[in-house]
C-alpha cells in the first residue's frame, strides 16, 4: 500500500450522557418518515423543474429564467447522499438501499458509494487532518462566497469536467486515475472489493441513465428536459446552500475532543430543515449519528441541558466570518 499521510489516531469523544428511554425513543426509525422525506424532496425538484419547463413552452422568458435559477439552487443541496450513507432513514433495508440508488441517478455527479467510505472517517476523526481528509479546518470562508455563488448562475466548465470524469472512471482504473486526490485514493485503498465494485458501477449507471435521457429528450423534440434533469447542478442560485451548509464546520475549533467545539448547530425555517433533511443540528447529529435526521429536532429539544443554544445563520456567518479575517491576517478596521 502507498505511505499516505493519514493515520488512525483515536478521539476519546466526549458524549453527554442521555436518559436511556430519550435515546430508545429517538432511535426509532420510520419507513413512512423516511418515505415521506425522499418523496417530498423529489417533489420539491419536480415542482420547479415542471414550472420552468411550462414556461419554456409558454416563451414566458423572464418567469423561466427566474424559476431556473431556484431550481438549480434546490439542486444545490444534496443532503440526502449523506444521510441514506448512514442507512439510518428506514427501518426496512430495502428501502434505504432504493432510495440511495433513486437520489444517486437524480445527483449523478455524486457517488454514494465513494462518499460512504470517506464519511465514515469524518465521523470518527472529526477536523483531526491526520485521520480524515474531508473536511480540513481550518480553512477561511468569508460571507463574500454566498455573494459570488449568488451571481456565479452557470458552470459549463463543471459540466464539461463531471462528463470527462465520469467516462474516465470506467475506463481508468481508480489507482491510475489522476483526478483522484490523496484522501480518496487513501480511503479507496482501504474499502472493501464490494465498497469497490458498488462505487464503479453506481458510476456508471449514472451516465447510462443520464446518456438515455439526453437521447430520448431530443429524439422526442423536447430537449428542455435535459435542462431540467440533467444540468440543474451546474446553473442556478447555489448561495442558499452555501449560505446553510457551509455553517456545519467553518469557524470551529480541529484537533479537539468534543463535538461541540468542532461542529455548529444553526435554527432554520421548516422549508429549509426539510430541504436539508434537518443538518442544521449537526453538533448533535456527529455525537450521536445513529439518530434519525427527522428525530434530531425531538432529541435536542429533550436533551436541550447538554447543547448549547443553536445560532441563527447571521450568528454563524459573523463567527466565521471573523475567523476568516484572522486566518487571512486582515486587521480589524
Amino acid at each position: 500500500m502507498p505511505d499516505f499521510p493519514y493515520t488512525s489516531i483515536p478521539v476519546p469523544w466526549k458524549r453527554p450522557k442521555i436518559d436511556r428511554t430519550i435515546m430508545k425513543q429517538c432511535l426509532e426509525r420510520s419507513d413512512s418518515k423516511g418515505t415521506l422525506h425522499g418523496l417530498g424532496t423529489l417533489a420539491i425538484l419536480t415542482t420547479t423543474g415542471s414550472l420552468a419547463y411550462y414556461f419554456f413552452l409558454n416563451e414566458h422568458w423572464i418567469l423561466m429564467a427566474l424559476v431556473l435559477y431556484v431550481h438549480g439552487g434546490l439542486y444545490a443541496f444534496q443532503p440526502q447522499t449523506h444521510e441514506l450513507s448512514h442507512g439510518t432513514m428506514f427501518k426496512t433495508k430495502w428501502l434505504n438501499t432504493f432510495f440511495k440508488y433513486i437520489f444517486s441517478l437524480v445527483f449523478w455527479t455524486s457517488n454514494s458509494a465513494l462518499y460512504r467510505m470517506s464519511h465514515g472517517y469524518h465521523h470518527r476523526y472529526t477536523l483531526h487532518r491526520k485521520s480524515e481528509g474531508e473536511e480540513v479546518h481550518p480553512r477561511p470562508e468569508p460571507v463574500e462566497v454566498v455573494f459570488a455563488n449568488a451571481v456565479r448562475m452557470i458552470d459549463p466548465a463543471g459540466f464539461l469536467v463531471a462528463i470527462y470524469d465520469k467516462i474516465l472512471a470506467l475506463f481508468i482504473p481508480f489507482e491510475c486515475n489522476t483526478r483522484r486526490g490523496v484522501w480518496q485514493r487513501y480511503v479507496y485503498a482501504n474499502a472493501s472489493e464490494k465498497e469497490r465494485r458498488e462505487a464503479y458501477w453506481i458510476n456508471a449507471a449514472q451516465l447510462a441513465f443520464h446518456t438515455l435521457i439526453a437521447i430520448a429528450a431530443v429524439a422526442s423534440g423536447h430537449w428542455f428536459l435535459i435542462v431540467v434533469v440533467t444540468l440543474p447542478l451546474f446553473y442556478g442560485g447555489k448561495w442558499y446552500h452555501t449560505w446553510i451548509h457551509d455553517t456545519m464546520h467553518v469557524g470551529r475549533q480541529p484537533e479537539v475532543d468534543d463535538f461541540r467545539l468542532c461542529c455548529r448547530s444553526v435554527k432554520l425555517d421548516p422549508f429549509s430543515s426539510f430541504l436539508y433533511w434537518h443538518m442544521e443540528y449537526h453538533v448533535e447529529h456527529h455525537t450521536f449519528p445513529g439518530i434519525p435526521c427527522y428525530n434530531l429536532k425531538t432529541f435536542h429539544q429533550l436533551t436541550k441541558e447538554h447543547w448549547d443554544e443553536p445560532q441563527t445563520l447571521m450568528e454563524a456567518w459573523h463567527e466565521m466570518h471573523q475567523c476568516s479575517k484572522k486566518l487571512l491576517y486582515i486587521p480589524e478596521n
